[in-house]
């Protein structure tokens, strides 16, 4: 395996990241996005751990970040506009996307999006993105629990 050729700025994110790091995710997140200077931070989440990206919210406001956030229901999709053989309510992530976009924020976490809906989401935020949580209701979302 040979040695990837690094940007200017993706060595600055490199630096960044290695003075947040060794902590939980969360703090890690927190102290990331200080040393950054991010200061509106957007949370798209699954509506089925609706409760953990509140709780990610408010504790990100009492951090001192100005949090927008969107589950993946709240555009009102209907899923026969996605596939003919569907219908009622469908996840909508390019809805998301485009929300936090309009909102400017400067950095996004995925909160338990199902893996296409995530990738979606990523392609489209205009802010870079990272996951915080992995839905995986088998495992109490610890993904690693697949692995023991």
């Amino acid at each position: 395996m040979s040695e990837g050729t690094y940007t200017e700025q993706d060595k600055d994110v490199m630096v960044k990241s290695a003075k947040a790091k060794n902590k939980s995710r969360l703090q890690e997140l927190i102290d990331f996005a200080r040393v950054c200077g991010f200061k509106k931070l957007g949370i798209a989440n699954c509506i089925g751990v609706q409760k953990y990206a509140d709780k990610l919210a408010s504790v990100l406001r009492e951090a001192g970040f100005e949090v927008y956030a969107v589950n993946c229901r709240e555009s009102g999709l209907d899923a026969c506009r996605i596939c003919g053989e569907m219908s009622g309510p469908c996840c909508d992530p390019l809805s998301q996307a485009a929300y936090l976009n309009e909102c400017q924020t400067d950095f996004n976490i995925n909160v338990g999006l199902c893996l296409g809906h995530g990738l979606l989401f990523q392609k489209y935020s205009q802010a870079e993105v990272t996951t915080f949580l992995v839905k995986d209701f088998a495992h109490q979302h610890n993904v690693v629990e697949s692995l023991i």
